[in-house]
């Protein structure tokens, strides 16, 4: 498996694969996520084709600390279930640890998604709260709106 920062034309792999990486955003707000200057993102290969991602950016950097959210990562549905998304996470994680500066990360999953969580917990992430009815806001079915759990973790923390 291989990490990259860019590929050749990121905008059309995940215009391409929205569905399955299940990203709701539009093709203009994934645009203006590749152009910002503090967007960090991974994207993980097999031999030759992308299996998953992880988008982000940076929230706040000076020379002591940082910032960073994580705002979505997927894995492909027929490369799940294989320890990659644990595998994308860990590489974001040694490659912030790598600048020595005391960094702390960000990321938020619905309260339904107990895969996801599970993940996060045993990679060392903290809940610190929760956005009741968050996701799916559907003013025609409200059963289906889901809680949002916000995690944090902190990397190289100054004592």
């Amino acid at each position: 498996m291989n990490f990259l920062h860019t590929l050749s034309d990121s905008k059309n792999w995940i215009i391409n694969h929205k569905d399955q990486l299940e990203i709701n955003w539009s093709e203009k707000d994934i645009e203006l996520h590749l152009n910002k200057e503090t967007s960090f993102n991974i994207y993980l290969l097999d031999q030759t084709n992308v299996t998953g991602a992880l988008i982000g950016h940076f929230l706040y950097q000076d020379h002591k600390v940082s910032e960073f959210e994580i705002l979505h990562i997927a894995v492909l549905p027929k490369f799940r279930n294989q320890g990659l998304g644990r595998m994308i996470l860990e590489e974001l994680e040694k490659q912030l640890k790598s600048t020595g500066k005391s960094v702390k990360i960000f990321l938020e999953a619905s309260a339904v998604n107990k895969f996801a969580i599970k993940l996060y917990e045993k990679l060392g992430y903290k809940a610190y709260n929760e956005r009741k009815n968050y996701y799916g806001s559907n003013p025609i079915n409200p059963s289906s709106l889901q809680d949002a759990i916000l995690f944090a973790k902190t990397l190289n923390a100054s004592s």
